[in-house]
């Protein structure tokens, strides 16, 4: 018995002694080789060195054609991170266009699926003055961090691929990004449905800024209470269009507001029409698939640019011909959408009397065609996806009550 009590003793002791072995190798210092500005959340251009124990200093890199517009910080840890306490400062010298810490809150996961915000320490108007980001101890290895609530490319696609399994889904591929990545539309409607196509209201919706993210999010929450048991009737008088994402090869990058060819994204329509010289290429590709939509039997109804800017979310309509005539005046549709906010994650709607920019995604087509556009902005103050999403459910919610009945 002495033996065996001996034995045991001998192996919880050496199993004691390797747990701390394995504890202390967790938390291992992290170096420069453990980070990553190349995966699926990336940051072109951006450098990193040693500073001290899990201190590091980076430095960002520039959009293109656009040496005053950092690229946002967005990077990967690929190992080691589990134990320690990471301290970055970051900086950009090439100028203030767009700060890397313009939103108070940026994000990190363990999955690149559940985020959680992060503030910046400054808030400082200037970028070459830098900024400092506090992680708290991690609890794993692995670690990714991205602007706002981050999107990737992985992200859409899987997203796409699952909603496109539903029966009222069904997804359209409009062509490939200069880095050959696919352009999407999600189209939901019930194929089923008593109301003939032709009868049925026409949703439109889309980002131009590929790094505006919490825009992207709130279309998430849309589609997916579009095809939940709540988006029955929707989908019956409704068809509705979704391009998540205009830009796709810029989340890799960390491009904020352009693709490979350093043209805003929301600077980049043509009211004179579809132009492949004159436009950049995915701009080109997603025009001249709306242009195909307005030709059709189903011509969109209603076009929705999806920004994310400082605040809340804050929807700007340019009236068209539907509103105050087979519907009620648009001051029905704020009432609805406040009602159906609770908590205040929207500004009231508001309308703008004449189109500005006509190049604008949300002027071009009103101009063009002369439906109702709306610049949907804001949201920067909205850190978290689950919040995001709900401010995406009371837009479509709001929307299937206003847009009732059929045309």
């Amino acid at each position: 018995m002495k033996r065996i009590k001996l034995l045991y003793r001998t192996v919880m002791l050496i199993s004691s002694v390797i747990c701390l072995s394995l504890q202390g190798a967790n938390a291992r210092e992290l170096s420069t080789s453990d980070f990553t500005f190349d995966g699926p959340f990336g940051s072109a251009g951006a450098t990193i060195e040693r500073v001290g124990a899990n201190h590091f200093k980076v430095v960002l890199g520039h959009a293109p054609e656009h040496p005053t517009w950092c690229n946002m910080l967005q990077f990967q840890i690929l190992q080691n991170a589990k134990g320690n306490r990471l301290r970055l400062d970051v900086y950009f010298f090439g100028g203030d266009a767009y700060r890397f810490n313009h939103y108070a809150h940026s994000s990190w996961s363990y999955d690149g699926i559940d985020w959680h915000p992060i503030k910046w320490q400054k808030e400082t108007q200037k970028s070459s003055e830098g900024d400092t980001l506090l992680f708290p101890k991690f609890e794993k290895d692995t670690v990714y961090f991205g602007h706002q609530v981050p999107m990737s490319y992985e992200n859409v696609r899987g997203m796409m691929e699952k909603w496109d399994k539903h029966p009222h889904a069904k997804l359209h591929i409009l062509g490939q990004s200069l880095g050959g990545r696919n352009i999407y539309r999600l189209e939901i409607t019930d194929p089923k449905s008593p109301h003939p196509r032709n009868r049925r209201w026409v949703h439109y919706f889309g980002n131009q800024h590929p790094g505006e993210h919490n825009a992207q999010w709130r279309m998430a929450g849309m589609i997916d209470w579009l095809l939940s048991d709540a988006g029955v009737d929707c989908r019956r008088r409704s068809i509705s269009h979704f391009i998540l994402i205009m830009y796709p090869d810029a989340p890799s990058h960390g491009w904020y507001r352009v693709g490979l060819q350093g043209v805003d994204g929301n600077r980049s329509y043509s009211v004179k029409g579809a132009d492949k010289q004159k436009q950049p290429h995915e701009a080109y590709i997603v025009q001249k698939d709306l242009e195909m939509l307005m030709a059709s039997e189903t011509p969109v109804t209603d076009l929705w640019s999806m920004h994310t800017w400082g605040g809340v979310v804050e929807p700007i309509m340019l009236v068209g011909p539907e509103i105050g005539t087979k519907l009620p005046a648009w001051t029905r549709l704020k009432e609805i959408i406040r009602q159906n906010d609770p908590d205040k994650l929207i500004k009231p709607l508001a309308i703008r009397e004449k189109p500005s920019n006509t190049a604008h995604w949300n002027n071009g087509p009103h101009v063009q065609f002369g439906i109702t556009t709306v610049l949907c902005e804001g949201a920067g103050n909205i850190i978290t996806k689950k919040e995001n999403m709900a401010s995406g459910v009371i837009l479509m919610k709001s929307l299937a009550q206003y847009y009732k009945d059929t045309k």
